[in-house]
């Protein structure tokens, strides 16, 4: 399968140079330089618009132009190596071409600068966007884990989308196909650690599970924002969706070590959850 990265920060002079000149429209630059010029690439396979995942822009030039001399350090070729053996390791079920766009994000994300190693994934319907903050310590490492996790949704939705169907919509697909994504990638570097997995005690989970996910698993009208990426005002903390998903991903490669990722992804979600015995025992 070819790859093509798109190091989109290398070409943002023009969008630099008329910000500078004062009074500018910085969300109509943007999009003239950073957007329009590969956009329709990078949407290529969408069956419908996807416009909301369009990268944001970035007003602070002074610190976009330090982003750049640090994103320009990168060595491409290293990453696509990389890359490459991510997607070796899970073929997908066509050979259509990946485009990967690397742009800068705005430092002003506080989220994914201090939670998410500062770097940001987009699925576009199989191409994928990445979108890096390196002010953020260690981003060069976590750029491949992704890659990695966007790449498996691109290879889940494939089957699920396209060649199988038979989505259900319940909740517990949601939060199996990040499960699945992050498994995978942590597979890769295993000394990466990220917080949206990890961050709950085994106390909280005991009771986020049994007040609130236990109950939710066959719901196909969920607030899905509320119960993958949190609710402070609710006591659902950052991500708690992502950390279910995995610990239910994990607790069943525990019991089922021979199955594999590819495997994995041909079952559906109930199945996986069953077998996984995860809320009759919690596993470690």
């Amino acid at each position: 399968m070819k790859l093509e990265i798109i190091a989109v920060y290398e070409n943002l002079d023009g969008y630099i140079l008329e910000m500078e000149k004062g009074n500018a429209d910085c969300e109509m630059l943007w999009y003239k330089y950073a957007v329009e010029p590969y956009w329709e690439k990078i949407s290529q396979w969408a069956p419908f618009d996807m416009s909301d995942r369009k990268p944001k822009p970035i007003k602070d030039i002074e610190k976009l132009k330090n982003q750049i001399k640090l994103l320009k350090k990168i060595d491409l070729n290293e990453l696509e190596r990389k890359l490459l053996q991510v997607v070796e390791a899970l073929p997908n079920y066509d050979d259509d071409p990946i485009t990967i766009a690397i742009y800068p994000l705005n430092d002003e994300n506080a989220v994914v600068k201090e939670k998410q190693n500062g770097v940001l994934g987009v699925n576009v319907f199989g191409n994928i966007l990445i979108n890096v903050n390196p002010f953020s310590t260690g981003y060069v490492d976590w750029i491949p884990y992704v890659f990695a996790h966007e790449y498996h949704h691109t290879v889940w939705g494939n089957y699920w989308h396209v060649i199988h169907g038979g989505l259900t919509g319940k909740f517990i697909e949601s939060i199996l196909i990040d499960g699945q994504a992050d498994f995978f990638a942590k597979g890769f570097n295993e000394a990466l650690n990220p917080t949206w997995i990890s961050q709950i005690s085994r106390q909280q989970e005991e009771e986020l599970w049994n007040k609130y996910y236990s109950k939710l698993l066959n719901e196909t009208d969920v607030d899905y924002v509320k119960y993958m990426f949190g609710d402070t005002d609710a006591g659902i903390p950052w991500c708690a969706g992502y950390f279910f998903g995995y610990k239910i991903i994990d607790c069943f490669k525990k019991r089922y070590p021979k199955i594999s990722v590819k495997d994995m992804i041909e079952m559906n979600s109930e199945e996986i959850f069953t077998m996984s015995n995860y809320g009759i025992e919690l596993c470690n």
